[in-house]
């Protein structure tokens, strides 16, 4: 039996969470404006080694002049605002181009760890419910040093098709490309070893996975604390390759010029401080 001091207690406290100025919303949602969208591709970028992804969507977005259709709102959504181009924004927004068939995914804020499948199971079923035909997450993976100049994106597909498996494979001998036979004999030693996808990026994947919502993880070798324009820009020209959309042929000759001029200015420093190690 409950005392009836401890009763009127409890009741207070309810009483306060409805009442008073701070409320509870729910977990995670997707507040969206009225935008007709038409079967579209989903692509997700989110900070990561070399910030890759996020480079390669902002620059998606600003190329296809896209707008902003959506933002996901969650108590788990660290709380804050960007300031970009003369506007304040919500961290966690989505993009479409104006044909509806290109959507972009954005992440500006961290989200809490307790909360992270909550927010992007809620994304997933926008998703489902917007009917995105798939979902591609760009990201990178770190490596020691400046980038190879004769890098390729690693694709990795959820349902495994033989036309991604060709771009899985890293060439052995310099200017030589390796392919995979189609059919269900192709050697299976060509695949690169099991991989581990965390964070943001993977566990959107992972939720895709969960509900049956086709995916891909398109990953470059980058160095982890350097921006890196040039892997942006070859992940996406991975997108027009590997996608039938041609809203997605986009020029990357900006995002490579900026990549340049930086491996050029890295280059000169560790020559410096090679030579003041010598």
């Amino acid at each position: 039996m409950i005392p009836l001091s401890s009763a009127n207690t409890h009741n207070d406290k309810d009483k306060s969470i409805t009442e008073g100025k701070t409320t509870v919303r729910p977990l995670a949602k997707v507040t969206q404006k009225k935008k007709r969208l038409d079967s579209p591709i989903l692509i997700a970028g989110f900070p990561g080694p070399g910030l890759v992804g996020s480079i390669s969507t902002s620059y998606i977005i600003n190329r296809l002049h896209m707008e902003q259709i959506a933002c996901v709102e969650s108590g788990f959504i660290v709380p804050g605002v960007i300031y970009a181009e003369g506007k304040l924004r919500h961290p966690f927004r989505l993009y479409s181009n104006e044909e509806g068939d290109v959507c972009v995914l954005v992440c500006e804020a961290p989200v809490l760890i307790q909360g992270i499948y909550s927010v992007l199971d809620t994304v997933t079923k926008w998703a489902l419910n917007n009917k995105v035909k798939q979902v591609m997450v760009l990201d990178g993976f770190p490596a020691e040093g400046l980038p190879n100049l004769k890098r390729k994106p690693i694709i990795l597909s959820s349902d495994g098709e033989v036309a991604d498996a060709a771009s899985l494979i890293q060439d052995v001998d310099e200017g030589q490309n390796n392919k995979v036979e189609n059919g269900d004999n192709a050697d299976r030693n060509l695949y690169p070893p099991t991989a581990y996808i965390g964070g943001l990026g993977g566990g959107l994947l992972s939720s895709c996975l969960s509900n049956g919502l086709p995916s891909k993880a398109l990953l470059i070798s980058t160095n982890k604390g350097i921006p890196d324009p040039e892997g942006a820009a070859l992940l996406i020209e991975s997108l027009d390759k590997i996608t039938d959309n041609k809203s997605l042929e986009i020029d990357t000759q900006h995002l490579r010029k900026q990549g340049a001029a930086l491996r050029t200015r890295m280059e000169k420093i560790i020559q410096s401080l090679r030579g003041q190690q010598q």
